[in-house]
């Protein structure tokens, strides 16, 4: 049926015969159909998310809103980009720091405020990635951390490692390019490694 087939006059006439009970229970089901079709489009954006990492939805349930909102900027933007590989994806690495970022300063703040006591942690908005990385440099710190209860030392020598290749792809990213190549590793480092989520087993 082409829209110029439309009878609308027969359709306002319809409407006219019948009773208000009738038009609101028409509204009402019209207005349920459309709150449906947008959750099925909300939930299938997830769901991509969640397949274009190949991560499990439940594993990251728990992970803040902001992280995940960063994380899927990540993902759009280096779909939008997809076709060209040789690409600047730069600020698909952006928004995967600015996640790793968040997941520190949400699961580790405290810990580097009170454990380790840390005087420049006193706001959690003012931090870095370095911030977190510098301490964390020295094994003694390592053994404090693990000495208070908080992870193993292997735990913490690999989140290290995971910093500072998080770090360092942050600088290029800021000041150099990042190509496609690189930021498959990022994504294989906090998403087939559980970098991103292995930060929540250390406190």
């Amino acid at each position: 049926m082409k829209f110029s087939d439309i009878d609308f006059s027969a359709i306002s006439r319809m409407m006219d015969s019948m009773s208000d009970e009738e038009k609101d229970r028409l509204n009402n089901m019209a207005q349920e159909m459309m709150d449906n079709m947008k959750n099925e489009q909300e939930s299938e954006q997830e769901e991509d998310m969640y397949s274009f990492y190949g991560i499990n939805e439940e594993d990251y349930k728990d992970v803040p809103g902001i992280v995940l909102d960063q994380m899927e900027a990540a993902s759009d933007l280096e779909v939008y980009y997809e076709d060209v590989k040789d690409e600047d994806f730069s600020a698909s690495v952006l928004f995967l720091s600015k996640a790793v970022l968040n997941m520190l300063r949400h699961y580790h703040f405290s810990i580097y405020k009170s454990v380790l006591e840390i005087s420049k942690f006193s706001n959690p908005n003012m931090t870095t990635v370095y911030d977190f990385l510098y301490p964390l440099m020295n094994d003694e710190t390592i053994q404090k951390l693990c000495d208070e209860g908080f992870g193993e030392s292997s735990m913490w020598i690999e989140h290290r490692s995971m910093l500072q290749q998080i770090y360092t792809a942050l600088n290029r990213a800021e000041y150099d390019f990042i190509n496609y190549e690189t930021l498959q590793e990022i994504k294989s480092i906090l998403f087939d490694k559980n970098g991103l989520l292995n930060i929540t087993k250390l406190i």
